[in-house]
């Protein structure tokens, strides 16, 4: 299958599904991450749910870049798109901001 590449929409889904998860692990709340993924994945044009796993490892590896918190089980992933890390950078949440070198 031919790669494609994400739409700023399909960055924004995956960013608010990311720091949702993020929220509740700094809360100490459970969350399932594979009732998240299917809610996500719908809204992602026919990516897979490895594609979109693997977008949450590159959102670890831009948040580890900038010395924030990630989610544990999203080991950071190289070959992050310029488009992706200023999503996520545009995306922090206020208590991070302050932080982000």
């Amino acid at each position: 299958m031919k790669r494609r590449n994400w739409t700023p929409e399909e960055q924004r889904t995956a960013v608010i599904a990311y720091f949702f998860m993020l929220e509740a692990q700094q809360k100490g709340h459970s969350f399932n991450k594979a009732a998240i993924a299917r809610q996500v994945l719908p809204r992602l044009n026919n990516r897979t749910k490895g594609s979109y796993e693997a977008k949450l490892m590159n959102i670890s590896a831009i948040m580890t870049a900038h010395g924030l918190p990630t989610v544990k089980g999203y080991k950071s992933l190289g070959h992050i798109q310029k488009s992706l890390a200023d999503a996520v950078l545009a995306a922090l949440p206020q208590q991070y901001r302050s932080q982000a070198a």
